[in-house]
This record gives C-alpha cells, sequence and structure tokens, in this order.
C-alpha cells in the first residue's frame, strides 16, 4: 500500500465519538468510516455503540446529541469490531486527530482479541501543520472553514468523517500540484519527515 498513488489506494477516513479522552475508562459509542478511492466514495461504515461503563455523561450527550435511549440498545464493541475491521482491510487510514481514534480501537482490539489494526494512517491535523503552517488553527472546523467546506452538523461521527474526507482531498489536490503523490510520501509529511522529490515545482515544506 505504501507504494500505491492516491488514485490507486484505497483509503478509509474514520470517526468515533467516545465518553472521554482515555480509553482505559471511557467508552466508544458512535464509529463512522468511509471508504474512497480515485475520487469515488466506495462505502460507507456507520454504527451507534452500546457503552461498557454505564449510562452517558451528560456533558456527551449535550456535545454529540447521542443519548442513552439511542444507544441501550446498541451491539458493544466486541460485537462492532469484527465488522468493522473487515471494512478497513487492506486500506490506509486517514482520521483528524487519528492517534486518538486509534488508541481506542487498538486498546479495544487487544483487549478483547488480543490484536491491533495494521494498516497504514495519515493524520490529517498533522499534515495540516505540515503543508499550511499559515493556517492559524488545525482544528477539523477551522480547516472546513478555510476550505469553504459546510460542516452544519459537528460531533457525530459520520459528518465529521465526511468533513475530514472533504479536507483530506483538498490538502491531497495542493500536494499533487507539487508532484507528490504516493501515499508513503504523504504519510512521511504527516509525520514530519523529509522527503526528496527532484521533480517537485518548488520547496513546500
Amino acid at each position: 500500500m505504501y507504494k500505491l498513488t492516491i488514485d490507486e489506494a484505497v483509503f478509509t477516513v474514520i470517526d468515533l465519538e467516545t465518553t472521554g479522552f482515555n480509553p482505559e475508562n471511557n467508552s466508544i459509542i458512535e464509529i463512522a468510516a468511509i471508504k474512497y478511492q480515485g475520487n469515488i466514495i466506495i462505502d460507507k461504515y456507520w454504527q451507534l455503540v452500546k457503552p461498557d461503563y454505564g449510562l452517558l455523561p451528560n456533558h456527551i450527550t449535550t456535545l454529540t446529541g447521542i443519548t442513552n435511549a439511542m444507544v441501550i440498545d446498541q451491539p458493544k464493541i466486541d460485537e462492532v469490531l469484527p465488522e468493522f475491521l473487515k471494512f478497513i482491510k487492506n486500506t490506509v487510514i486517514v482520521g483528524h486527530n487519528v492517534s486518538f481514534d486509534l488508541s481506542f480501537l487498538n486498546y479495544n482490539l487487544k483487549k478483547i482479541f488480543g490484536t491491533t489494526i495494521k494498516n497504514p494512517s495519515i493524520c490529517t491535523d498533522s499534515l495540516a501543520r505540515r503543508i499550511m503552517p499559515d493556517i492559524d488553527s488545525k482544528s477539523l472546523a477551522n480547516l472546513a472553514y478555510h476550505f469553504n467546506i459546510p460542516f452544519p452538523k459537528q460531533h457525530r461521527a459520520m459528518s465529521d468523517a465526511e468533513v475530514t474526507l472533504k479536507v483530506f482531498l483538498k490538502m491531497l489536490d495542493f500536494l499533487q500540484d507539487y508532484n507528490v503523490n504516493r501515499v508513503i510520501d504523504i504519510i512521511k509529511l504527516s509525520q514530519g519527515k523529509k522527503i526528496n522529490y527532484k521533480d517537485k515545482r518548488r520547496k513546500y515544506v
């Protein structure tokens, strides 16, 4: 996957909603993923998840709009993860602050199944910090504003994933203008590493 061009690779943009910031004592309550290749959305995945730890905190319901009534009859994370893993198989994971999402997914995968996600990943937040240093805030909402992307429903997994995909595509367009079009180089950029392209038009990082 690393040597594929951005037109050849299959990307899966993911987003989670959780009850807090620490996967050890908080739960995933919503998962969304959008599979994308060559200017086409191939498939979408969405699932509410019943939390492992009691009722939803009030501030999470206020933030997301997800209520206890919405999740009480939903499957728990151990039922959801196998189908989610099948959905992301052989794809490059993309997310805004993707390390947060992966920390929750991998904590639960390790605890329940003894495994973790091995897919390559790209963080749109980190990539924006590298290629768009002039933008003060790299929040998803601010990047959407910068690119004139409507973002009417924040803090719901599918809406956030849809906006992340649109932001990511804007950044890919920018990178292609400078002949940066392989997965490995985009990953390196998002990780703050140098890339060597003899045919790039100008220095952009």
